[in-house]
This record gives C-alpha cells, sequence and structure tokens, in this order.
C-alpha cells in the first residue's frame, strides 16, 4: 500500500506538469518544432546523462549481480509479452500494417520518458540503475524484434548500427565507470546531476506538449484502441506481475521491471512508422491515449502487485 501511495503522489507531479505542457502548446508558447527539439533535447542528453548519474554511486558485488539479473528478467519479460500479444493480436490479412503498429504499443514501453522519472520518484537511483538494464533490454528488442514487425526482415548490421544510441553509449560508460570504480569530480558530478534533475520536468512538458498536439476527440471514439491500451497498461503488466512473483530473486528487481512494463506505450511505434510508410496517425492516437490513461492505470498496476511480488 505504502508503495501505490508515492506511485500515486509521483503519478499526480508529473501529471500536473504535463498539464504546464499542454497549457504551454495552447498559448502557444511553445510549438510543434520547438517541442520536437526539447524532446530530441531529453532524449539524446538529459536521459543519457541521468543513466549514466545512476553508475555514479559505490561499487558493491550486489549491485553488479542485481544489474545481470534485471537484464536476465527484462528479456524473459520481453518472451512472454511477445507471446500474450501475438496470441491477443493475431495477424489479419489486409491489416498487417494496423496489427504490427498495435503489437509494438503493446510490447514496448515508454521507459525512458515516463520509467526513468517515475522509478526515480518511487525507488530512487537504485531503482534507475537497475532501470538501464531494462532500457538495454528495451534497445535490443525494439531495433530487432519491433524494426522486424515494421519491415518483414532486419540485416543484423542494422540491429548493431541502431543499437547504438545515447542511452547505450551512457549506459556504457556508466558501467565501465562503475566496474573500475571511476568518480567524476565534484564539479562535474554537481554539473551533471543538475543536468539529471531536469529529466522529469523536460520529459513531462513533452508528453503534455504531444497531448495537447495530438486529436483526442478523434482517438477516443475508436474502440479498437481501448482494446490495444487495456492490453498494454493492464493485462501484459499484471500477467507480468503475476510471472514475476514466481521467480525467487530481490523484490526491487522485480518492481523495477513491472514499474517499466506498466508504462505507457512509447514514442518508437511513431516514428517507425512515419519511417516505413504505416498509418503513423493510428500509432500516435495509441500513444496519446495510453499515456493519458496511465496516470491512473500506473498506481492501480502497483497497488495490486503490491499483494503479488
Amino acid at each position: 500500500m505504502e508503495l501505490a501511495i508515492i506511485t500515486i503522489k509521483k503519478i499526480t507531479e508529473m501529471f500536473l506538469i504535463m498539464m504546464i505542457g499542454m497549457a504551454a502548446f495552447r498559448c502557444r508558447i511553445v510549438d510543434g518544432p520547438a517541442n520536437k527539439r526539447m524532446s530530441g533535447l531529453t532524449l539524446n542528453v538529459i536521459a543519457p546523462v541521468t543513466m549514466f548519474m545512476s553508475y555514479q554511486i559505490g561499487f558493491q558485488p550486489e549491485r553488479l549481480r542485481g544489474l545481470a539479473i534485471t537484464l536476465a528478467l527484462s528479456l524473459l519479460s520481453y518472451l512472454w509479452s511477445i507471446l500474450l500479444v501475438n496470441l491477443l493480436l493475431p495477424m489479419k490479412k489486409g491489416r498487417e500494417g494496423a496489427v504490427a503498429i498495435e503489437r509494438i504499443a503493446s510490447i514496448y514501453s515508454n521507459s525512458g520518458f515516463i520509467g526513468i522519472p517515475l522509478i526515480g520518484g518511487i525507488f530512487g537511483e537504485e531503482g534507475v540503475f537497475y532501470l538501464t538494464a531494462y532500457i538495454t533490454a528495451l534497445n535490443l528488442m525494439i531495433w530487432s524484434h519491433g524494426l522486424s514487425l515494421m519491415c518483414g526482415t532486419v540485416q543484423p548490421k542494422a540491429v548493431l548500427k541502431n543499437f547504438i544510441q545515447p542511452a547505450t553509449i551512457a549506459i556504457s560508460l556508466g558501467i565501465l565507470f562503475f566496474l573500475l570504480r571511476i568518480q567524476v569530480p565534484e564539479v562535474v558530478h554537481n554539473t551533471l546531476n543538475m543536468i539529471a534533475g531536469m529529466n522529469t520536468p523536460m520529459a513531462m512538458l513533452v508528453a503534455g506538449c504531444n497531448l495537447a498536439e495530438s486529436n483526442l476527440r478523434v482517438a477516443l471514439r475508436k474502440p479498437r484502441v481501448y482494446r490495444v491500451v487495456f492490453l498494454k497498461l493492464l493485462l501484459v503488466p499484471l500477467v507480468s506481475a503475476l510471472l514475476l512473483s514466481w521467480i525467487p530473486t530481490e523484490r526491487i528487481y522485480r518492481m523495477t521491471i513491472l514499474a517499466a512494463i506498466a508504462c505507457p506505450s512509447g514514442a518508437m511505434g511513431t516514428m517507425f512508422a512515419l519511417q516505413y510508410n504505416k498509418d503513423s496517425n493510428y500509432a500516435s492516437e495509441l500513444f496519446v491515449i495510453s499515456t493519458l490513461l496511465s496516470l491512473v492505470t500506473i498506481p492501480a498496476v502497483i497497488f495490486l502487485a503490491e499483494g503479488m511480488i
């Protein structure tokens, strides 16, 4: 119950910042191009710095073991999520593109934008530390399985090339510094900490602008959207909570993974849809509606999972 209350408080704070972002967009303080630049800054600078700084903690063999366990559990969680989603969203002739978008939206979470501030608020730096393993698994899976959904086949070289992102570079450097027990100088540490502190407000401002920019009225009238969002926000997380409860390992590893799974659909589905000439509007609708409804479903999932995990 205590964890659910902390989650509700954190979600409320994030929601209020999101509303400020919506207001800023509606008042034309921020426009579409500016929001895209803010999004790029958050994804490519602020979030990677946050991930790197999560490794600037004292080296302990137990933490290294936890990182490896979290990575293994994260990859396992993608396996059962893919199996469940494929079963409930079967491929249909004439709807291949739409089903591909739905599957990506149901499997891959916004664990960067929403996950980092959420898990940081619930579990602190240690939670973000273990979340980096989930984000590593996410990057590996979405650039292989996710990309294959959109374009049919994927070359291994393309997977490797696309895997090299600011987030994975930051994680790699962070792990290297962690293993070698390198602490950055105090002035650098303080500077990077200030940048990392921008992650929650920037991510939520961008999310608020995205909501203001979208056509919610159109999206809310589509019954299929609710089926996909229910799958993403409730069914997959609750099945995951049940399966994770059977795995005998530390609670923080399992709860970090569950919180990441419970996050709304990621924006990568929209980007893939744009690049491969799929219905990007539909992908955007799933992203927006799942983001909006996750403000209610994430605390609900954490509350229900507390009794399981």
